[in-house]
């Protein structure tokens, strides 16, 4: 090529784009970061790759027609584009002449690779997590016996959040539910759920946390394989049940997850199972007690019957013993009715001579008197008096009332004589 041969932009442009073209043949597998994408029809979107401090950018792009068949593909696979996805494209280099900006025209996306990296990180959080003693961490958090009050963190208005209310409703049980809204895919989703976990698990009106999520692509679940959620749950002092995604997706919040659960209802139930498992243990030991109370009351009736029955019995051999001995008195009274007469009076002679010389009438009438204090009580202590004490004494034919001025026990004195 002559120094002095010039090109039309248009001319250079064909001529780069052969040189390429015939460089890279058929086309060229290339890996990098998708970022700023856009699906206003076509995709577009910036491949990035870091090496160290050393940035490359390519502008990339997907026809629509490409991207419709790509679809089912990447579908399979539980991917869909998005920004942060490590991808492997194929496709060739392009210098487009409307406005001269160089692009890869991507043709084929393999999901292998995607896969591959998205596992690759899942396994360094997990090995993290693990050092970190952090892995096990909620497994060991103390579950309520009953856990009716439940905290739910979920995307409000979600149908995650709609099934998991009405699955708490129809168990007619009484749960106390309170709800906190949080971003569940997006690059605002990890900082929000994290912070959510905290604030719920902060309060002291909570048996128990549920995280649940609805189904998704890989990628949009990708928050949950994060190490900055799976500490959160794993430092959580109330137990974190999950539901996120659907049956065959486990992401590493569910591993380190209390318990998980293959959906937000099914998380649900599983609480609503721990209440009723309860309810039923309840009912069945109470009915156990009844039964014992029962079994013990139909032998208590028994031996009581047996025992009357046995008593009934003595009771009319001792009446029947009865009748005759008061037959046999009744025979002997008609026999002697005069001398049971004259000893029974006899007795009562005795009696009255006695009686009235207990008399205390004619006891003072021999010379004795009564002493009693204030109060009326009768002085038989000497020891219990004291001076100053007032006393009244009486006689057969009168009383006297005196002060005590001294009391003497037997040889010793305690101030002045009676007045």
């Amino acid at each position: 090529m002559s120094p002095d041969d010039t090109f039309s932009v248009s001319e250079f442009i064909k001529t780069v784009n052969q040189a390429v073209k015939k460089h890279f043949g058929q086309g060229v597998w290339l890996h990098g970061e998708i970022q700023e994408l856009k699906i206003p029809g076509h995709v577009y979107f910036t491949l990035v790759d870091n090496d160290g401090d050393k940035k490359a950018v390519l502008s990339a792009s997907i026809w629509q027609g490409v991207f419709s068949a790509m679809k089912p593909k990447l579908a399979e696979s539980g991917l869909q584009l998005a920004d942060g996805l490590k991808v492997r494209v194929f496709g060739e280099p392009d210098l487009y002449s409307g406005n001269g900006r160089f692009s890869f025209k991507v043709a084929k996306i393999d999901p292998r690779f995607t896969l591959g990296d998205l596992i690759a990180q899942r396994e360094a959080v997990v090995k993290q997590l693990k050092l970190k003693k952090l892995y096990d961490a909620n497994r060991t958090a103390e579950l309520a016996l009953v856990p009716l009050r439940v905290g739910i963190i979920t995307s409000v208005g979600s149908a995650a959040h709609a099934d998991v209310l009405k699955t708490f409703k129809d168990s007619n049980i009484g749960f106390t539910i309170l709800v906190h809204d949080a971003r569940m895919q997006g690059e605002e989703s990890i900082s929000s759920v994290v912070s959510a976990l905290k604030k719920m698990d902060s309060r002291d009106d909570l048996d128990i946390l549920m995280l649940v999520r609805g189904g998704g692509s890989k990628n949009d679940l990708i928050a949950f394989d994060s190490l900055e959620i799976a500490t959160a749950i794993a430092e959580c002092r109330l137990p974190v049940f999950t539901g996120i995604g659907h049956e065959i997706d486990v992401s590493v919040a569910d591993e380190v997850a209390h318990l998980s659960h293959k959906t937000p209802t099914a998380c649900a139930t599983a609480v609503i199972e721990l209440v009723r498992e309860f309810i039923e243990s309840t009912e069945q030991a109470w009915d156990a007690i009844a039964t014992f109370a029962l079994r013990e009351l139909e032998f208590a009736t028994s031996r009581l019957a047996d025992r009357t029955n046995k008593i009934s019995s003595r009771v009319l051999d001792a009446l029947a013993g009865a009748g005759k001995r008061l037959a046999m008195t009744s025979q002997r009274i008609r026999h002697r009715p005069v001398e049971i007469l004259r000893l029974e009076k006899s007795s009562i002679d005795a009696l009255a001579d006695r009686v009235r010389l207990l008399d205390p009438v004619n006891t003072m009438a021999r010379g004795w008197s009564i002493t009693r204090s204030a109060n009326g009580q009768t002085v038989r202590d000497v020891s219990k008096l004291k001076t100053g004490d007032k006393l009244v004494t009486t006689f057969a034919n009168g009383s006297a009332s005196s002060t005590v001025q001294e009391v003497s026990l037997k040889g010793k004195s305690n101030g002045k004589s009676k007045e």
